[in-house]
């Protein structure tokens, strides 16, 4: 019993700086919809499709770097620091790559995807210039992300948080100048946002690379002497990322579509859905933590061999998880009237849909904490074609289809449509429990070499 004691408290040490480095990025996502919020619905709506496909772009920037994570943890947990090297070089390189793609695309074809979602020409123009801003940071983003997922993988997880929350500082002040337009610039209203987050990334990355040069950190130390990766490790490190893009990328398209069929059902949803969203993100972000400090722990474990040891520990974050998701949903039942009540600019019938929809996401939080906790643990056991079969193959076999059939046959209004379709997520559970206790999501690729 105290070794499990003993993991839950390394996984919360390890977690809690990734949490807070998250919710500070959620809080600036929050801001953002609050200081549009005050505006109009035109520019809340425009700004939250666009982020909507930012979204998309992010989690295929994440899912390119994926596979390299669960080769850097594990090559981590075995101490072998030149095939850790070459775990983050190849991080590099992917994120470089879907970055460069992410941006061509966003810019030729923004428009059409904005215009996908909303009829408003007001809100298309907001959600495209939003768009055009922000793609250029899509390339620095990838570096970014490279550096500070290495830097939590090798259990330094307070300088990303630190940077993280001075990015979140200078983007809530541009936001605040460029959105409403203060000392003497112009009022820019939704777009303003964008320049803030763009600005932000770039001042990142910059102090990213300064500390990566005085500091010198293990996976980045002499790093141009690692920038060939031999041929069977690559190979092995895009058959596993392969998966990871191809869920990333899948699944974000898949919750976009989504929205796409909630907003189908009432015009009033893409006022309503950013905000329910964005609370249930700001609290959601401490189960992310625990995700992510499991990959870590966990593949370190099965890094090492100990089969044994790595089940023991997968089960106690499946355990702990589902602890921490039944107290998060509570606070996000209790505090929906709140927050919706800080949502001056929209109507009280937005404000209303708003509360009922965070009171079910509260409900609903137990499930989807279990299935963060068992898509990480999948990941750290370098599964990673269950990964992509449990998360994305899942939703668009059956949560997307069904989503259709309640909107175009069952005729299901905005609410009840979103809660049903949302409720489907139980039968994901039972089988990610399954693949866990079945011992099959296993598998030491520190072998390869």
């Amino acid at each position: 019993m105290r070794r499990y004691f003993d993991f839950i408290k390394k996984l919360t040490l390890i977690a809690i700086p990734i949490i807070l480095q998250q919710l500070f990025l959620n809080i600036a996502s929050l801001l953002d919809t609050l200081m549009v919020g005050q505006l109009d619905e035109a520019n809340v709506s425009g700004v939250y499709i666009a982020t909507q496909i930012i979204f998309v772009v992010n989690l295929m920037m994440f899912g390119s770097i994926e596979g390299g994570s669960v080769f850097f943890c594990q090559f981590f947990g075995k101490q072998d620091e030149r095939n850790l090297k070459k775990s983050f070089v190849f991080k590099l390189y992917a994120s470089l790559i879907i970055g460069t793609l992410a941006t061509i695309f966003i810019l030729i074809f923004g428009r059409s995807l904005s215009s996908l979602f909303i009829k408003d020409p007001v809100a298309i123009d907001i959600s495209v210039s939003y768009l055009n801003i922000l793609a250029i940071s899509f390339i620095p983003f990838g570096v970014i992300i490279s550096i500070t997922s290495s830097m939590r993988e090798s259990h330094n997880t307070i300088l990303p948080m630190s940077i993280t929350l001075f990015g979140v500082i200078v983007n809530f002040l541009i936001n605040y100048i460029f959105i409403y337009g203060k000392l003497g610039m112009p009022k820019l209203g939704g777009v303003g946002a964008a320049i803030g987050t763009t600005a932000e990334r770039l001042l990142e990355l910059l102090i990213l690379l300064i500390f990566c040069v005085k500091k010198k950190y293990v996976f980045c130390a002499n790093i141009f002497n690692y920038l060939n990766i031999e041929i069977k490790l690559f190979k092995e490190m895009v058959k596993k990322s392969i998966p990871l893009l191809i869920n990333e990328t899948l699944w974000a398209l898949g919750q976009t579509v989504l929205v796409y069929v909630f907003s189908k059902s009432a015009e009033i949803s893409t006022v309503v859905l950013p905000i329910a969203t964005t609370i249930f993100n700001l609290i959601f972000v401490v189960c992310l933590g625990i995700g992510n400090a499991i990959t870590i722990l966990v593949a370190n474990t099965v890094g090492t061999g100990n089969f044994e040891k790595s089940q023991n520990e997968a089960h106690v974050s499946l355990f702990f998880s589902a602890f921490v998701g039944i107290i998060l949903g509570v606070i996000l039942f209790i505090v929906a009237p709140i927050i919706t009540s800080l949502y001056t600019g929209v109507s009280s019938e937005a404000q209303q849909l708003a509360e009922i929809l965070i009171k079910f996401y509260g409900i609903y939080l137990f499930i989807s904490a279990l299935n963060n906790s068992i898509f990480f643990i999948l990941r750290a056991g370098g599964r990673t074609l269950l990964v992509f079969i449990f998360d994305s193959l899942y939703g668009w076999i059956l949560q997307i289809p069904f989503a259709f059939l309640l909107l175009y046959v069952f005729k299901l209004e905005f609410i009840p449509l979103v809660i049903v379709s949302y409720s489907i997520d139980i039968v994901k559970t039972v089988v990610g429990l399954i693949l866990i206790l079945s011992k099959r999501w296993y598998r030491n690729l520190t072998l390869i070499n």
